[in-house]
């Protein structure tokens, strides 16, 4: 398998008619003319502008004179039967599936006046027949006492050197990471985007965490307060340990790197890294909110809407298609419910 082998094409190096036609689409101009897809969220844009990308550069690979035609008369069914096998060299049939869906929503916003559904109809029959990846089932528990053990350590650690080191430091930091996100499970854009002073509010003992609407993917706003229990970790790592990295001082986002904020694929790394040692297996931070979600599926069945809200999804029909793995079929979920409580963990 040949790395890097579906690499796009840069938007600078795109077809003059294409960029055009995606910035109309895509990106607002001005207040009175702006495309049908100026209000999708940065992520979406980000994904469709490098899927277009990679079918461009399928084409100057493959099909080098289609790049003289237009955007619309390139989209061929038999090319996009050629591109699907180009991908298989290096996707799987899953990942096809988001590629033909994003190049289907782009030339659809691009030619609006061309019917396009033979193109969705293939990637629905691949999506079809796709077997995804099946991931270990992971709780919140379980994240959440990863977290926890990490910043315990981290102290304990610190107090028998008598200081804090740069290690204790990433690991406090990481473990905050973790439980943070298991008790505030927003997405990793926002995450990364979080704010000391604008985004973050202390009311009485505890921490809340605000989102705001133009970091979310539904635009609408989500507050999150986090328990007593944490609310002393992050104290703490407000106080001592944040200002422990290099350079922290100078910026206010909540989560310092050396000399700069981190990035929501260094936070993806990072819990990549402790879940795959703490746990022996890797979770991503957006499966925080599937562990979320079917968590509450157990713990309190009877509430099991109250996710809607944590994850804040329009309706609960995108939370129960998306999150929730067989909520219905889990009879002892108030025994385990029970056997958590008891564990002390508010």
């Amino acid at each position: 398998m040949t790395r890097h082998l579906n690499s796009g094409m840069p938007f600078d190096a795109w077809p003059s008619q294409d960029r055009e036609l995606f910035q109309r689409a895509f990106e607002a101009i001005d207040f009175f003319d702006s495309g049908p897809g100026s209000s999708l969220a940065p992520a979406t844009k980000y994904g469709r502008r490098a899927d277009y990308g990679q079918w461009l550069a399928f084409l100057s690979h493959i099909f080098p004179d289609a790049l003289k035609l237009t955007p619309g008369d390139r989209v061929e069914q038999s090319r996009v039967e050629d591109y699907v096998e180009y991908l298989r060299e290096n996707c799987r049939e899953t990942t096809i599936v988001h590629c033909l869906a994003r190049l289907f929503y782009t030339i659809r916003a691009f030619c609006p006046d061309r019917d396009w559904r033979w193109l969705y109809r293939i990637s629905r029959r691949i999506a079809a027949k796709a077997v995804p990846i099946k991931h270990r089932q992971v709780l919140s528990s379980d994240l959440y006492a990863l977290g926890l053990r990490l910043m315990d350590r981290a102290l304990i650690k610190a107090n028998a050197l008598g200081r804090l080191t740069k290690s204790c430091a990433m690991a406090y930091r990481d473990g905050l990471l973790i439980a943070t996100l298991v008790e505030a499970p927003m997405r990793r854009g926002a995450f990364s985007r979080l704010l000391i002073g604008e985004h973050m509010m202390k009311v009485g003992q505890r921490w809340c965490l605000m989102v705001p609407a133009e970091n979310t993917k539904t635009k609408t706003a989500q507050e999150y307060e986090l328990s007593d229990r944490l609310s002393r970790y992050m104290g703490i790592y407000l106080d001592q340990v944040r200002l422990a990295f290099p350079g922290a001082a100078q910026h206010n986002n909540l989560w310092p790197y050396e000399g700069r904020p981190m990035t929501d694929k260094m936070i993806r790394r990072r819990i990549i890294m402790w879940t795959r040692l703490g746990l022996g297996f890797e979770v991503s931070p957006h499966r925080f909110r599937n562990a979320a979600a079917t968590f509450i599926s157990i713990a309190d069945p009877e509430n099991i809407r109250v996710a809607r809200d944590l994850l804040g999804h329009r309706s609960f029909a995108m939370t129960e298609k998306h999150y929730i793995e067989g909520a219905q079929s889990r009879i002892a979920g108030r025994e385990l419910a029970a056997i958590l409580a008891g564990r002390g963990q508010s």
